[in-house]
């Protein structure tokens, strides 16, 4: 009786092992964009950037902000042989495709679309906000927008690799036996 009773106990400790790693390479993921997106520059530049923060700089933020959706894709796609425009289009869908795939791999509650893209939009409105009030970068819609279809593929490309795995492991019905698909 005592080996069946470690056995579960055995199952229950590596299932929480393995939920604390997921969490923990979802944690590494997000800090790693942070550090993309946000802290991008040197820690000098940085510090140049935050001695002159006060009320006039950060208003001005508001200035050169984009808060009309389509306006920067537009720009690249116009400008495309002068701008580095499939490089920021392809690096705003990109960064967040991990996203798409990795929240919803950490933990079952999160693997339906709807809480991937609310996840994924809460986040990236978190990071552009900072940008506007904090000059660390520059507001746009559209990258709230770019990087939330980025989550969207990456969620996609969670699901169809849920259904092969689960397609690998599902015992063959009675017309597979008999060579019928």
């Amino acid at each position: 009786m005592g080996k069946p009773e470690q056995s579960i106990t055995t199952q229950i400790k590596d299932t929480e092992k393995q939920k604390k790693i997921r969490r923990a390479v979802f944690l590494v993921y997000l800090a790693v964009t942070i550090k993309l997106i946000i802290f991008k520059y040197p820690w000098e530049h940085l510090k140049e950037i935050m001695d002159t923060w006060e009320k006039g700089i950060i208003l001005e933020g508001l200035e050169t902000a984009n808060f009309t959706l389509f306006k920067t894709v537009r720009m690249y796609i116009i400008y495309h042989d002068r701008l580095n425009s499939f490089e920021n289009l392809a690096g705003n869908v990109g960064i967040f495709v991990p996203f798409g795939i990795l929240l919803p791999w950490t933990d079952p509650i999160y693997r339906s679309w709807w809480r991937v893209l609310c996840n994924a939009f809460l986040f990236v409105t978190g990071i552009e906000v900072f940008q506007l009030f904090s000059a660390f970068g520059a507001f746009d819609v559209d990258d709230i927008l770019l990087n939330c279809f980025g989550a969207m593929l990456g969620y996609l490309m969670f699901r169809l690799l849920e259904r092969k795995k689960a397609s690998f492991r599902a015992p063959a019905g009675p017309r597979e036996k008999e060579g019928i698909p």
